[in-house]
């Protein structure tokens, strides 16, 4: 049996609601729970998600406005939630989302770590989010995978297209179990990027088949430091792969290394060699399989002896 998807059951449980909305300050009202907009990402625990797009700022009683519709590089773009609800709104500053829209699937970016403080919206407030886009860094060849790179000004690593902000929320008399999903929806008007590895990759070179590259990324010194590899395969197997574009490759500096010396080079097997002090190494979630620019790339990590 198939197991229906979040934007089903949204349905499903919007078509239980009485009323149809919630009504808020002055007459203001939400969309009805289980509102699921067609043009806005899919939010985890949500009931609802208000998109800029679909609603009267007139008659909504909280909502997310972007403050323009398109930016270009090094512009600003400003985000603000507006609540005329009569009520407080909990919410997290740091709980914002960032996503990009390609081919009609919607692909996660940002934040990459969210602290967790709470705070409140009261009725008549609002409050803003900043977001700037500068891809110097990326074009020469900063690695940009580490948390410190996933904050909002500047935005690092954003080629042109179609963007979601968003964010999360509950009323104050309300559980966190019916939160609130916000979406405004821009475009950023910018060239598209090029996966280029980063400039931690310190030299390459081929034993046999395998192109074999070393990464300054690591300190050997450290106690609980080993030697890893981080090896790439290329496939044809029909095998279920993670699904990537290149924002999404960039803010994983191993594997946009492995898989740009790959395309670089023409090779079908890149092993990039790099001291960590992860257990496992690497960490548990690299393994896998993802798909980018129509390849599929297996990856697998294993500790190396010092003399391999």
């Amino acid at each position: 049996m198939r197991r229906p998807t979040r934007r089903a059951l949204f349905a499903a449980i919007g078509g239980l609601t009485l009323g149809g909305c919630l009504s808020g300050g002055l007459g203001r009202s939400l969309p009805p729970e289980g509102t699921v907009p067609d043009d806005c990402p899919e939010y985890d625990r949500v009931t609802r998600i208000v998109s800029y797009d679909e609603i009267d700022p007139r008659e909504t009683s909280i909502y997310l406005e972007p403050s323009i519709d398109s930016i270009r590089e090094g512009d600003e773009a400003t985000f603000t939630l507006t609540n005329q609800s009569g009520r407080p709104f909990a919410y997290n500053p740091y709980g914002w989302f960032l996503h990009k829209r390609v081919d009609g699937e919607w692909y996660y970016l940002e934040p990459r770590e969210t602290p967790l403080p709470l705070e409140y919206l009261e009725d008549g407030d609002t409050y803003e989010w900043d977001l700037r886009v500068d891809n110097d860094p990326v074009r020469a060849g900063s690695a940009i995978g580490g948390p410190d790179h996933g904050g909002r000004d500047p935005a690092v690593g954003l080629g042109g297209g179609e963007y979601a902000f968003g964010t999360r929320g509950w009323f104050d008399d309300d559980s966190h179990e019916e939160a609130i999903g916000f979406c405004a929806r821009f475009s950023l008007e910018a060239n598209a990027l090029e996966l280029t590895p980063t400039d931690e990759v310190d030299d390459t070179e081929w034993e046999d088949d395998v192109l074999v590259a070393r990464s300054t990324r690591g300190d050997p010194d450290i106690d609980s430091s080993r030697l890893g590899a981080y090896e790439l395969e290329r496939t044809d197997d029909d095998v279920d792969a993670e699904s990537m574009i290149t924002e999404t490759v960039l803010r994983n500096d191993r594997l946009r290394d492995v898989i740009a010396l790959a395309r670089e080079h023409d090779a079908d097997q890149v092993r990039l060699e790099e001291y960590d002090a992860t257990t496992p190494i690497f960490g548990s979630r690299e393994d896998g399989a993802y798909e980018y620019d129509g390849q599929t790339y297996e990856i697998s990590t294993r500790e190396l002896e010092e003399s391999e």
